[in-house]
């Protein structure tokens, strides 16, 4: 059913006014307009809703029923409006974030605080999903923005770019007691006759991050312990002092007091990309892409 914006504020000025031509000087049209405007709503909504009785016009039972709903369709409507004009100045709306696994929590929370200090009107979701969906959601415009983190720049659409928001060194975590946790650096040798717990491929999938990424860049075969599908769980299978992990070098600030971490010997930085669709670029992710500081160029796709 189409019913329109302008038969609804026709019928309740009729309505509050108690006269056609009152209410046409009061929406500043012909009152023939308003008398059209009228039957027109009527007829789509087959409903008799006014009748006059001389010059008074006097509302039916359905008009009486239907007067309250129409003021909240217009309020609706208004607000509607005034939200659509705040989120285009970047005074409201809702912006969603797609958060592949395993980006450290460090930059998101930066990030997140930072925004929220600058933008406070507009509101945040965050939505955590394996990166190709996150991508897919990207294209499809369900998400307006995304963070990712990897050892190299995932595979995307031609019109997803990315901006680098951070980058940090790998580091082998382990428990405090263990023979290697003294060591001033460890190099991916070291860890040869060790089990790790990692994140599961299902979860990291087209995300080249901690040991697999390591993995599938060289020759290292890494020994599995657990695999899981979050960051916390993962430490807390290393707290056991029964495996070892490679995770970047801020998760030492979330890890258990049992582990420890070491730096790892790897020329590679792990780096954390804000992915956006050049398409379609709100304030809220302008305005992220300008906090964002990386200390390098972004990458070339």
């Amino acid at each position: 059913m189409d019913i329109s914006m302008k038969g609804l504020r026709c019928f309740v000025a009729v309505a509050e006014e108690r006269h056609f031509g009152r209410a046409a000087e009061r929406l500043g049209i012909a009152q023939p307009a308003v008398t059209q405007q009228l039957q027109r709503l009527e007829a789509t909504l087959d409903l008799k809703l006014v009748h006059r009785d001389g010059r008074t016009v006097l509302l039916t039972e359905a008009g009486a029923a239907f007067l309250s709903h129409a003021r909240d369709a217009l309020e609706s409507s208004q607000l509607a409006v005034q939200a659509g004009k705040a989120a285009t100045r970047g005074q409201g709306g809702m912006l969603t974030i797609g958060l592949a696994p395993a980006v450290p929590p460090v930059h998101l929370a930066d990030l997140l605080r930072r925004f929220a200090t600058d933008r406070p009107r507009i509101r945040l979701q965050i939505r955590e999903t394996r990166l190709e969906d996150t991508l897919d959601q990207l294209a499809q415009g369900t998400i307006q923005l995304a963070l990712a983190s990897g050892l190299a720049p995932p595979s995307r659409p031609p019109q997803i770019e990315a901006v680098q928001l951070a980058e940090e060194a790998l580091a082998v975590a382990l428990h405090r007691d263990h023979p290697l946790a003294g060591r001033a650096v460890l190099h991916l040798a070291d860890l040869a006759d060790e089990r790790f717990s990692v994140i599961t491929r299902d979860a990291l999938r087209g995300q080249p991050f901690g040991i697999h990424g390591l993995c599938q860049r060289t020759r290292f075969q890494a020994l599995k312990f657990a695999e899981v599908h979050d960051v916390t769980l993962q430490l807390a299978m290393i707290a056991t002092g029964l495996s070892v992990g490679v995770l970047p070098s801020s998760m030492s600030r979330y890890a258990p007091a049992e582990v420890a971490f070491v730096p790892l010997a790897h020329e590679d930085p792990l780096r954390t990309l804000l992915l956006y669709d050049r398409r379609h670029v709100p304030v809220g992710v302008r305005e992220i892409i300008r906090m964002a500081t990386p200390t390098s160029p972004p990458p070339s796709f």
